[in-house]
């Protein structure tokens, strides 16, 4: 893991309450003043807005909450996110940071307190009622909490902290169900939160958890994105962040555990996963498309909250489109995984479209030979050990990011008879805990789009060369067209 650099790229906040500063004053967040029913209409207010690209929404009258905000859609458009990775509002550069802070973590640092402290509730005046938790979908089971949340816990095994993004559904006012993070030990993302309860049971102990809400948008980011840790001190979300931010992320140790949290998160919830208790959960509205549920989750008492005056809430309403750029952060992540496994280092980019769970991959390469785009195909489905059914390759001069060129390549350069491959067949995924959710076809499809060393002579693509491309791009400000 890298030591801070002094020339690392910074950004301009550091905590949540300075990004929506930042946000509005560039004109990126609304503030609705209007009295809103956290019950279905704040999350249709969301929806709508995200179908449109609109603004963050700062909800400041959420109905039986008097006095108590909460944001949505801050980190949906490409501009919010150049202000988030401070730098330009491009995919390619937000992409490029991600993979750089990847790469090139910032270690973090542990104070004595933060601003997470300002206020400690314990015993008989916890309720988790005091959040403004809305019901964001109209067939929801429950109010969730957990939805932008980083949920923290240790492995008992390395000691190594974890944060992942789980569902998180408020059962009463001290206690909460939580699905999800069983990935299994050997996933490339490591153990997640639920192999790290199972662990404890095995041994009739309790799991201490964190639930920390309103964090900054790059350790939002990071709790949802496969990080591999680093096997040397475990970092990985945390640090992934500090990379990304060009500095550290400060941690503050918890009241009733051990955990370390982000020292300048709005709200810290504290509690232990009771050993070989399982409780219903969901259903919830999930961005496969479908509703999803757990009919044997995991079960959360509540020890402690901690958190800011006057706290934020920050959530999201959870659709195929959402307040989430799941294809970036991902897309950085998948890139440099596929080439060191694959041995593919004349892959250029990798692009995970919006397209469903484990839909689709599209890579673009220098090919060397006819039969190349079939092998990277099976390296893919062969040595990455992530369930991807449709892969369409095509030449490095692709833009993978242009849905219509990419159908273009295929349309012009994919011939049925010799460049579609049935993909590999996946067994249906394991159910865990009694879960309910979307099982994808088993069989995806290979397309090669590539022209290159097909029999057809293609003449050359009318397009103009990335090389000019990047000329005139770094020239946008000064043509006035930024």
């Amino acid at each position: 893991m890298d030591a801070p650099a002094s020339n690392r790229p910074r950004v301009n906040y550091r905590d949540l309450r300075d990004y929506l500063a930042l946000l509005e004053g560039a004109g990126l967040l609304h503030r609705i003043t209007a009295e809103v029913d956290p019950r279905v209409e704040l999350g249709a207010v969301a929806a709508r807005s995200l179908e449109r690209k609109g603004p963050a929404l700062m909800f400041e009258n959420v109905k039986g909450y008097r006095g108590k905000k909460l944001v949505a859609n801050i980190i949906a458009t490409n501009e919010q996110l150049a202000i988030a990775f401070n730098t330009k509002p491009e995919e390619e550069a937000i992409q490029e940071r991600v993979v750089e802070g990847m790469d090139h973590r910032i270690p973090s640092v542990t104070l004595d307190t933060g601003p997470c402290k300002e206020t400690i509730v314990t015993g008989d005046a916890i309720d988790i009622d005091m959040i403004p938790t809305p019901l964001w979908h109209e067939q929801d089971g429950g109010r969730y909490l957990g939805t932008t949340a980083g949920i923290v816990t240790r492995d008992p095994l390395t000691g190594f902290l974890n944060m992942g993004s789980y569902r998180v559904m408020i059962l009463d006012k001290k206690t909460l169900s939580l699905s999800g993070g069983l990935r299994g030990r050997k996933a490339l993302t490591g153990p997640g939160g639920g192999d790290h309860v199972l662990d404890n049971e095995k041994e009739g102990k309790p799991t201490p958890v964190a639930i920390v809400m309103g964090m900054d948008p790059l350790l939002t980011l990071a709790s949802g994105s496969p990080v591999r840790p680093d096997e040397s001190d475990g970092s990985m979300e945390y640090e992934a962040a500090g990379g990304w931010r060009g500095f550290p992320t400060e941690l503050v140790k918890c009241e009733t555990s051990d955990l370390l949290v982000p020292a300048h998160a709005e709200m810290v919830i504290e509690g232990e996963v009771v050993p070989n208790v399982r409780t219903p959960e969901g259903p919830h509205g999930e961005s496969t498309g479908f509703y999803g549920e757990n009919k044997q989750a995991f079960l959360v008492n509540i020890t402690c909250i901690t958190h800011r005056k006057d706290p934020v809430t920050y959530g999201l309403i959870c659709l195929r489109v959402e307040d989430y750029p799941r294809q970036l952060l991902r897309s950085g992540s998948m890139q440099s995984r596929i080439i060191a496994k694959t041995g593919f280092t004349n892959i250029r980019e990798v692009y995970f479209p919006e397209v469903g769970r484990h839909g689709m991959l599209i890579v673009s390469a220098a090919i060397r030979d006819k039969d190349e785009p079939k092998r990277i195909m099976d390296g893919i489905w062969d040595d990455i050990g992530e369930r991807w059914r449709w892969i369409i390759v095509v030449d490095e001069d692709c833009n993978v990011r242009d849905w219509e060129e990419v159908m273009w390549r295929v349309c012009a350069a994919a011939d049925p008879a010799q460049d579609i491959f049935k993909g590999k067949e996946h067994a249906p995924r394991g159910r865990h805990r009694g879960e309910v959710d979307f099982d994808p076809p088993s069989h995806g499809l290979g397309i090669d789009a590539t022209m290159r060393f097909k029999p057809n002579k293609f003449p050359p693509v009318n397009k103009v060369s990335d090389s000019l491309m990047r000329k005139v791009a770094a020239r946008w400000d000064e043509f006035g067209l930024s």
